[in-house]
C-alpha cells in the first residue's frame, strides 16, 4: 500500500512540476517573452542504442549464463542426493541416511552461497560497466544542452506527452555515444 501511495505522490509532484513549468514558460511577463528552449531525451533508448551498452550487456549476459549453469549443476547434484536418500531410506534405518542428510544440507548451503556471491558479483560488474556509460551520457546531455542553448532537457519517458521531433535529442545522443566509443577504441 505504501508503494502505491509513493507512486501517487510522485505523480502529483510530476503534475505540479509540469504546471509550474508551463506557467513559467507561458507567463505573459518579461520572462515568458524570452526564448525558452526545452529538449527531451529517452535515456534508456540512448543506452540501448549505444554500442558500449550493448557490449556491457553481452558481458553481463554471459556471466549470468555461467552462473546459471553452475547453479543448475549444483541443483542437479542436490536432486541426485535427494533421490539417492529416498531410495536408500526405504531399505535402511533413518540413522543410516544421516550422512546423506548432511551431504544434502551442505550442498544446499553451497548452492545458497553461490547464489548470493554470484548475484553480488553481477551487481558489482554491472555497476563497473554501466556507471561510466551513465556518466558519459550525462556529460553528453550537458554538452548538447550548452552548445545548442537548451534551457532545460527532460527525460522523455517520465513526463512528455508530445514533443516536436526537432527537440527530441535521443537519436543525436545515440550517435554521439557511438562516436565517443569509436574515438576511445582507436
Amino acid at each position: 500500500m505504501k508503494l502505491f501511495q509513493l507512486g501517487a505522490c510522485k505523480a502529483r509532484l510530476t503534475i505540479l512540476l509540469l504546471v509550474f513549468l508551463a506557467a513559467f514558460c507561458f507567463n505573459p511577463g518579461s520572462i515568458g517573452q524570452e526564448s525558452f528552449k526545452i529538449g527531451v531525451v529517452n535515456t534508456q533508448q540512448v543506452l540501448e542504442g549505444s554500442q558500449q551498452a550493448t557490449d556491457a550487456t553481452e558481458i553481463l549476459k554471459a556471466a549470468s549464463e555461467r552462473l546459471r549453469a553452475k547453479l543448475d549443476k549444483l541443483g542437479e547434484d542436490i536432486r541426485t542426493l535427494q533421490e539417492k536418500k529416498a531410495k536408500t531410506e526405504l531399505f535402511v534405518e533413518q540413522a543410516q541416511t544421516a550422512d546423506l542428510d548432511n551431504e544434502i544440507r551442505l550442498k544446499q548451503q553451497e548452492y545458497q552461497r553461490e547464489v548470493e556471491i554470484g548475484q553480488q558479483a553481477l551487481l558489482e560488474k554491472e555497476q563497473e560497466l554501466m556507471e561510466p556509460l551513465y556518466n558519459n551520457l550525462q556529460e553528453l546531455i550537458i554538452k548538447v544542452g550548452e552548445s545548442e542553448n537548451f534551457d532545460i532537457i527532460l527525460e522523455k519517458r517520465l513526463i512528455t506527452l508530445y514533443v516536436k521531433e526537432e527537440f527530441d535529442l535521443t537519436q543525436r545522443l545515440i550517435g554521439l555515444m557511438n562516436e565517443a566509443k569509436g574515438e576511445t577504441s582507436e
